[in-house]
């Protein structure tokens, strides 16, 4: 698996993450597997968005999908720089045991 990561602002959180939920079909048919979509806890405009794909090669389809036009949603987002997009597989997975509570 591969995923694709990008950070940006947006201007209404809830209607970005409705406009991600109607193109759940789309961004399968494009060869996503799955998608997680973070939200900043110091700025709810910040988002971070996770797409897992079987390949490269459907990640950067999915970048150039006249169907998706990444470069025209950007646009929409009125970016003076677009996000980085950052490509790649997992290395490593770990798992801790739970933290204990905090004091105070």
């Amino acid at each position: 698996m591969v995923y694709l990561v990008t950070i940006f602002p947006v201007e209404d959180y809830d209607a970005y993450a409705a406009q991600l939920e109607a193109s759940g079909e789309r961004f399968a048919r494009l060869g996503a597997t799955r998608q997680w979509l973070y939200r900043a806890t110091d700025d709810g405009r910040e988002v971070m968005n996770v797409f897992e794909f079987p390949s490269v090669e459907h990640a950067k389809a999915f970048l150039r999908s006249p169907d998706l036009d990444v470069p025209r949603f950007l646009d929409s987002l009125t970016l003076e720089i677009y996000p980085t997009f950052f490509l790649g597989e997992q290395t490593l997975v770990r798992e801790f045991p739970p933290a204990p509570e905090p004091e105070g």
